[in-house]
């Protein structure tokens, strides 16, 4: 796709814009940001902050909230990474684990840092420096795991989960286990 853009810098001439039909005159909205800084690895991409949903979640369904936000997380995750995969096969999944991860601060997600300590019973320990979440309180402590946990399910092909969650706010890094 060429170069990288910054997501967050965007000018007037690439904000959206109102355009009047010609033979309509009905008013339509249309972007002039070019389309492939909405996608990344043949994936459309949101700018979104989940966390005010996820504290709605929490005060609608009390701790069954953290259940909707991991299943949510998690089927977004391994979704993801099963449309880069499937939009690029030329490259293995390494390559596209790699660029998921580097662009993980770009979107707004944090610096991430991953251990994979073992493949055959997977396990994979993951740091976060600056993640959005900085709290272990409700439903968005799940967010971050749960994406990994779907992501590595589909990397490994096999079932994971997030078993642990800890978050240092002296360090403002976020870790979590992955595992089956």
């Amino acid at each position: 796709m060429g170069d990288k853009t910054d997501l967050l810098e965007m000018n007037e001439k690439d904000s959206e814009s109102v355009e009047t039909e010609p033979r309509t005159g009905k008013e339509k909205s249309v972007s002039s940001q070019p389309q492939e800084n909405r996608v990344k690895f043949g994936v459309r991409t949101l700018m979104t902050n989940p966390v005010s949903a996820c504290d709605r979640l929490d005060k609608m369904f009390g701790s069954g909230g953290e259940a909707i936000v991991h299943y949510m997380w998690f089927e977004s995750g391994y979704s993801l990474f099963d449309s880069m995969v499937q939009c690029n096969l030329g490259r293995n999944v390494e390559e596209l684990l790699r660029a998921l991860i580097d662009a993980q601060p770009q979107m707004g997600w944090g610096e991430v840092i991953l251990n994979v300590a073992r493949t055959d019973h997977p396990s994979v320990n993951i740091i976060v420096k600056d993640p959005p979440v900085k709290t272990m309180k409700g439903s968005p402590k799940q967010m971050i795991g749960s994406f990994w946990a779907g992501v590595f399910s589909r990397y490994f092909q096999k079932q994971l989960t997030c078993k642990t969650y800890v978050y240092d706010a002296q360090k403002d890094e976020l870790s979590c286990t992955i595992t089956v």
